[in-house]
């Protein structure tokens, strides 16, 4: 059986469906839905979840856990979406609040129950199958869910491409929760740690990191975005609009003062922020782990100061390592 955490495999992003033939073994294409990504570990003493960043989530999802324990056979380990149905439509709100909110999970839990979308197979009655192609995992995780009941699913899976982009246009137009559509390769093994899928979004959204802020820990008025060069080093890409209260409370929860040093100064030169501050701005440092997906409210012109970000929601479910690395001199 493999231990408890594993590390998973991540996706980097693409601008549109790649071609059938992009990946080893042909392409298949697969809905990406706005949930939490997680790994089901379903052993003889139950069921564990662990989150992309590796933590223990199980007490979160206790529902999640007790339909696994009871549906799914012992020495299984399945990577998949943490997903809350409301209305039809895919809230990714209330997996942030069973998160951020322990003393409630027990109450969201019985009104608005989590389904986990397993989209693979990484152990089978406690043999590693992580070395096998994706077909064949496929086929292990198909037969495993066949007797599963409800909110155990099997992610929907094509390898026609026009069905793929047919998802795409219907999700998007339904709003029912669909992030875009993430590519893979048939005959590509499980490899941790590894860019091997390809992402496609529904909205044109990006993933940032929170290096500072302006204004207090526990209210911040504005977000200070940063991403990682290929050197490592964590560039300052300008900042959000001003927050609303909700979205200062939904931040200020994952905010934390550097624990080590920091590369970025306490103030900030003008242009580095926006149009919005003056010669100089202090700011206030922080933890630089907390993602955010953020999108572009100001046209930027090549050479010219860094835009406006518009603030969509915190991330605190996906690790720095996800975001891209920037290749370019700024967004």
């Amino acid at each position: 059986m493999l231990p408890f955490p594993q590390e998973l495999v991540v996706a980097r992003s693409a601008r549109r469906i790649p071609p059938a033939d992009a990946l080893p073994g042909g392409c298949v294409y697969e809905p990406k839905f706005d949930g939490y990504r997680a790994l089901l570990f379903v052993g003889d003493d139950g069921c564990r979840i662990q989150s992309r960043r590796r933590q223990d989530i199980t007490a979160s999802f206790l529902d999640v856990a007790a339909v696994a324990r009871d549906q799914l056979p012992s020495g299984l380990v399945l990577d998949g979406e943490l997903v809350v149905r409301v209305d039809k439509r895919i809230e990714f709100s209330e997996l942030q609040q069973r998160l951020g909110s322990p003393a409630e999970v027990g109450g969201r839990a019985h009104l608005r129950p989590a389904t986990f979308v397993a989209f693979d197979l990484l152990c089978l009655q406690g043999q590693d199958a992580r070395h096998l192609p994706l077909r064949d995992r496929r086929d292990a995780l198909e037969d495993v869910l066949a007797a599963a009941g409800r909110f155990m699913r099997l992610s929907p899976q094509t390898s026609d491409r026009s069905e793929a982009e047919s998802w795409m246009a219907d999700y998007a137009a339904g709003a029912i929760g669909l992030e875009g559509i993430v590519a893979k390769g048939a005959e590509q093994p499980y490899r941790p740690g590894k860019r091997d899928w390809l992402k496609i979004r529904v909205q044109d959204t990006l993933e940032l990191i929170v290096g500072a802020i302006t204004g207090p820990l526990t209210a911040p008025d504005r977000l200070v975005l940063g991403q990682y060069d290929v050197t490592g080093e964590l560039v300052v890409m300008g900042s959000t609009n001003r927050l609303g209260g909700r979205e200062r409370r939904s931040v200020a929860r994952f905010l934390h003062l550097p624990k080590n040093s920091h590369p970025w100064p306490s103030e900030m030169q003008a242009g580095q922020l926006g149009r919005w501050a003056g010669d100089r701005q202090p700011i206030t440092k922080v933890e630089p782990w907390l993602v955010v997906e953020v999108s572009m409210k100001d046209t930027v012109d090549p050479g010219g100061p860094p835009g406006m970000a518009e603030f969509v929601r915190a991330r605190p479910d996906l690790t720095v390592e996800e975001t891209e690395v920037l290749r370019v001199a700024r967004w």
